[in-house]
This record gives C-alpha cells, structure tokens and sequence, in this order.
C-alpha cells in the first residue's frame, strides 16, 4: 500500500497514516486481500484511455469472486445447490417439453397433469420455497431486497408471457398494440431496480462517511476506492440481462406447443441457472461490505421513517453557521418550528429539541451553543440563519 502512496505523494507520514487507517478498520481486519491488491486480467488502458473503467469493473469484479471463494460456507453453496435444482425441476418438466394440453387450463389444467409429472412441479416448487427461506436467513441485511428480486424475475417472465401471447416469434413481427401490458411490467421492473440499486450506493456513502471518517481528504478517497460498487453494478445488469434472457428463451419455447425449440430450451437452462450464482454475489456483496448492522435503505425514506419517529433530521438547506467564524454547525429549525442543537452531555451524539429533554441521554437541551471551530460560546439563536418572517 505504501509503494502506491509513494506515486501520489511526496512525504512518508502519508504512507505511515494509510497503515494505521488500513489497522484501525474494525471490519476490514478480517478481509484476507484489499481491492488495491488486485490487477485486471487484462489491462484495456494500455490499448486506450477509455479502457479504465472496464480495468476497474475487471479487478472488483475479480476481488469479489475471489472474497466469496474464500468465505461462502457449505450452506452458501447448499443453498445454490438448491435452487438450481428447483430452476432444472421446473424447466425441464414433461409437461412442459410435450406442450400439454391447449384446451384445459386453469384448476382443470393443473388436474389433467400426469402424477408424477404433478409430483415433480410440487417438488419443484418446495425447492424454490426452501431456497427462499435460506436466502431470507443467510442475507438478514438484504432480505427484502433479495425476495423482492425474485418476485421481480417472476414478473420479467410473467412480462414475455404477454410478450409471446399473440406472436410466438416475438420480437419477431412483434406489434407496438400487442406489447403494453409487458412493456408496462418491465417499466415497473426497471423502476425499483433503479430504487433498490440508488440504496445500496447511498447506504455505501453514508456507511463510509460513519465509519472511515478522516481528516486528509486522500484518505477518505481511498476508501471510497474501495468501497466502489463499479463491479457490483455491473453484476446487477448481468443479473437482470441473463433473467431477461432466460425468461424470454423459456416464454419463446413454450409458445411454439411441442415444438423442437431445442437451442432455446438449451439457452433458457443456462441463463437460468447462470443468474441463480450472479443473484447471490449480488445480494451477497452489499452486505459483506456494509456489516450486518445496517438497513439497506435511500437517504430520503431513512429521513422520512425519522420523521414519523419524531426524531430531528437534519436538511441541507437548513444549515446554520456560526455568527464569528461562519463555520457549518449542526443546528436547525425544523418545519414545525422546533429548534435542534446537539445534546451537550459527554459521549451522546443525539440531536434534541430545546425546552425538551435528550430522548437518549435525558439530558437538558441547553440554550446556548459552543461552535467547535472558533469555541465562542453564544445563544443558539445567533446561529440560525435570518430568514423572512411569514
């Protein structure tokens, strides 16, 4: 670490402070390898500038395989184990390969279906169930997210289902009228996907700036470096491309009724089954590098579930500053009209509202304020900007 600092930086106290912040990393210590440890299989940024990005996605994405080779359990792999076992049971049914019957569908269609053809569905079906019961207790920090993304892959294919409804050869022909129901199940899709990605890289930024807080700048930055989400993001589009893949495969194959789709059906089996592995990387790796303490959530639903909590949230345009020296102090005044300073007591980093008591500490909320910058010492008033009388 210290022969990288020495590019970047003329003196050695730079180098010996990285050391101490790299020991000083409660969870951290126990990583075998760092992100800056790795290089990318093959350098793109010799062959050209542009080819930096993908140098980067290549060593996290390298990083994070190597850290789940290491630290999955038998019960990580167990738990693959089972649900490509429910995807091959439920892809490679009879039933399904022989097209069933086109005139019984429904509570009749389910009957009409062989015993063992019925039994091998239900067992299907328990895996699936089974995998999601270890999935929700082997991920407590990504539970929701996680089962939210299997309803989603469900949904993808209940979108190609519409897709292939009046054209068997979609996208083939495929006409703008005969595609609103599962475009708008896509756009649905797309949109909390979007959501559940801007919370992890929120959650990231706020878990750095808690936990690897630093006075140099460069040291900050260089743990944002290795909390980067580069490679993470390119695992949720390979996710979300192979479920896309497979569930349009599988969609295409059942719409041609005992057809010999064979190169589909090959197509729909590995993508499939190739996404179960991406899906736990990808609910996995989030959790590995925030700690198992954490609720994986954006900025603005936290600071709403804080208002409904009635605890003092701190909003940007409501930054105060001190009235000698104009430095950022963290009191406000809240929409009802309440003023928060933090609580005076030693050792408690609450907020409260003056004229009540430290919800935390019991503490009283004092009436004055000492600015951490310049130490003068003036009524919390002073400090709140001037604003228009309504």
């Amino acid at each position: 670490m210290a022969k990288e600092l020495k590019g970047g930086t003329s003196g050695s106290s730079m180098s010996e402070e990285a050391l101490l912040l790299e020991q000083d990393g409660e969870e951290h210590d126990v990583l075998p390898f760092r992100l800056r440890n790795f290089n990318p299989f093959f350098e793109f940024s010799g062959i050209h500038e542009l080819g930096k990005p993908i140098d980067k996605i290549q060593v996290e994405l390298k990083f994070q395989s190597m850290l789940a080779y290491r630290e999955w359990k038998k019960e990580h792999w167990l738990t693959l184990g089972i649900g490509t076992l429910a995807f091959i049971l439920g892809s490679l049914s009879p039933e399904i390969l022989s097209g069933g019957d086109a005139q019984k569908y429904g509570i009749e269609g389910l009957t009409s279906v062989r015993s063992y053809w019925f039994f091998q569905m239900l067992v299907s079906l328990v895996c699936w169930g089974v995998f999601a019961i270890q999935i929700w207790r082997l991920f407590p920090v990504m539970r929701i997210h996680a089962l939210s993304l299997l309803v989603f892959w469900n949904i993808i294919m209940i979108a190609h289902i519409f897709f292939h409804k009046k054209n068997a050869d979609f996208p083939s022909g495929a006409a703008l009228s005969d595609m609103m129901e599962g475009t708008l199940a896509i756009l649905v899709v797309v949109f909390f996907i979007y959501y559940f990605s801007r919370a992890v890289v929120e959650t990231r930024n706020l878990h750095v700036e808690e936990n690897h807080v630093h006075e140099d700048v460069r040291l900050m930055q260089m743990e944002m470096a290795e909390h980067s989400l580069r490679g993470w993001g390119f695992v949720l589009c390979l996710w979300l491309s192979l479920v896309f893949i497979s569930s349009w495969a599988g969609a295409n194959f059942v719409s041609e009724r005992g057809g010999e789709r064979t190169t589909i059906l090959v197509l729909h089996i590995i993508t499939g089954i190739l996404s179960l592995p991406v899906f736990m990387i990808l609910i996995w790796y989030p959790q590995r590098m925030l700690g198992t303490g954490v609720q994986v959530t954006t900025l603005a639903a936290k600071k709403a579930e804080l208002e409904m909590e009635g605890t003092p949230v701190m909003d940007e345009s409501d930054s105060s500053n001190c009235p000698e020296c104009d430095a950022s102090v963290p009191i406000f005044r809240t929409r009802d009209g309440k003023i928060s300073v933090p609580c005076s007591a030693i050792g408690c980093n609450q907020t409260s509202f003056i004229g009540e008591a430290c919800k935390s500490c019991s503490a009283k909320t004092p009436t004055r304020y000492d600015c951490p910058q310049c130490g003068i010492n003036a009524p919390v008033m002073d400090f709140l900007s001037d604003v228009e009388a309504w």
